[in-house]
């Protein structure tokens, strides 16, 4: 591994890190800081209301809705993980049946993790938001029993954890594109993933 893939991997992964969670830990310490915090205040408050109205039925087609976005860029995730392990694995039969990889396709690995990354994220989303759509109408007394805190806090909590797993998974498609563009040249991957990080942060997220 040379020095220019060294720098490349070293600025990916503190833009990645940046990117994903230290902005998720500040908004958990300072949600007034962040956009997403200041988001998820205005979203309990709208759980909240709709839960104390009994307006079920719209909180399940709100969530569904999120449900059908997650849905797609998961199965997505899918198709391009299987296209790039097809792509970046040169298999070589050995004669004790192992098979060996001519050489590392950095670029190609790189993007395969983050789809995973991206993917495994878009899973959990769909297990939190599925769960809270089930449990929005159980019993109030028997939740807060096993969960030993009021039903609308832990139901906010499955919310939160929904909205930021699929905050982590769409991020994480964002990252796989740029990673591609190494292909190009890795000084254009380096610089890209740099602006992103940095634009965005600024622009939508503070």
């Amino acid at each position: 591994m040379g020095l220019t893939t060294v720098i490349a991997f070293a600025v990916y992964g503190v833009c990645f890190i940046i990117y994903h969670h230290l902005y998720l830990f500040i908004t958990v310490r300072s949600p007034s800081l962040t956009k997403k915090g200041r988001i998820n205040a205005c979203s309990f408050s709208w759980l909240k209301r709709s839960i104390e109205e009994s307006e079920y039925l719209l909180v399940v087609h709100q969530i569904r809705n999120i449900i059908m976005s997650i849905t797609f860029l998961a199965s997505t995730s899918v198709l391009l993980i299987g296209f790039l392990l097809a792509y970046v694995l040169t298999e070589v039969p050995e004669t004790n049946g192992l098979l060996l990889v001519e050489s590392i396709d950095y670029p190609g690995w790189l993007t395969f993790f983050t789809l995973t990354y991206s993917f495994l994220n878009l899973l959990l989303a769909l297990r939190h938001l599925n769960n809270l759509t089930v449990l929005i109408r159980s019993d109030v007394d028997k939740l807060e029993e096993i969960e030993d805190r009021s039903a609308l806090e832990y139901l906010e909590k499955l919310y939160m954890k929904g909205s930021q797993r699929y905050m982590l998974g769409r991020r994480g498609f964002l990252y796989a594109i740029v990673v591609l563009f190494w292909y190009v040249n890795v000084w254009v991957f380096v610089a890209l993933i740099a602006l992103m990080t940095v634009s965005l942060s600024y622009q939508h997220d503070f």
